[in-house]
């Protein structure tokens, strides 16, 4: 994998005015089922690192290049200079990174799925991150009569658990083993909370970790939010009510979502999820994911000190 700039190209564009760049061509020696599927994972790795699907097409397979100087020469100019090729290409500030975590995780195909699966939870429904943010206070409706949104809610909270699930992050618990033992209220089973903290440990995620769970307008939300007691530093109690949740928590509330309404009949609790849960799983699979691969809360000036 290197980069690649056009010598020639430069005469064209002129001297870069301050913090800017030229353009590079990312190359990769590969065949070409194996150079699409990595570029299709940097891809998705940008979706997750930004949070927030691109309104526009982003490129799903590369095209060959020449050794051959000549052909090499053809394809610049016919590509690289061509209204309606050139729009093809992808600018992204956040695309150093993309390629690092997908560099992290390229040789684990479980790391891989779980990144395509969040991925497509973001395109099947998702919110911008800056709309979540404490002063925005109340943006989105948080229930809605829709059929069909009903099913593009669940879909995202399923993918969005099932990435975390090819990490091996969930909750284990079964019925003779069971996850609580505190009867009506929840109490964690020290046999499988312990566990689970070790495995949140083995893939290098501190268990101590904080997730902040966005709780906004009236309290319609499902049950499982009379255990968030410790609100958060901008909560105001009322149209803000977000909570720091414990890791293991979020993790459990997560899978409760999908377990309880969504991935199997529809319950008539439902129809009360909407876009704050979606956002809420997808957080918390983009958290455990990027810490995964040491990238949490990274960015390209990080890495460049990482690798000089």
């Amino acid at each position: 994998m290197c980069e690649l700039a056009q010598a020639s190209a430069l005469q064209d564009i002129g001297i870069p005015c301050e913090g800017q760049q030229h353009g590079r061509l990312l190359v990769l020696e590969a065949e070409q089922v194996e150079a699409d599927n990595i570029i299709q994972l940097i891809c998705a790795a940008n979706l997750i690192i930004e949070g927030f699907p691109d309104t526009y097409d982003t490129p799903t397979h590369g095209f060959p290049l020449s050794n051959d100087d000549a052909e090499r020469h053809e394809i610049f100019e016919s590509v690289f200079r061509t209204d309606g090729y050139f729009q093809k290409f992808t600018y992204r500030e956040t695309l150093p990174v993309a390629v690092a975590f997908a560099a992290e995780a390229w040789q684990d195909k479980k790391l891989v799925y779980a990144i395509h699966k969040l991925a497509h939870s973001y395109k099947t429904e998702s919110v911008t991150p800056w709309s979540m943010r404490p002063h925005h206070g109340h943006v989105f409706e948080k229930h809605t009569d829709d059929f069909a949104s009903h099913v593009g809610t669940s879909v995202a909270i399923n993918l969005a658990y099932s990435a975390i699930e090819e990490l091996d992050l969930g909750v284990k618990a079964s019925a003779e083993n069971k996850r609580s033992i505190g009867g009506k209220t929840f109490v964690w089973n020290p046999k499988v909370l312990e566990p689970f903290k070790a495995r949140l440990q083995g893939a290098g995620i501190d268990p101590a970790r904080t997730i902040d769970w966005v709780t906004r307008g009236d309290q319609t939300e499902v049950e499982i939010y009379k255990m968030l007691d410790s609100l958060s530093d901008h909560s105001d109690g009322f149209g803000i009510r977000d909570r720091q949740v414990p890791l293991p928590d979020a993790i459990n509330f997560c899978e409760y979502l999908r377990n309880t309404m969504t991935a199997h009949a529809f319950s008539g609790s439902t129809p009360r999820l909407g876009p704050y849960e979606v956002y809420n799983t997808q957080q918390v699979a983009r958290f455990l994911i990027l810490s995964k691969c040491n990238l949490w809360n990274t960015w390209t000036k990080d890495l460049r000190k990482r690798y000089s």
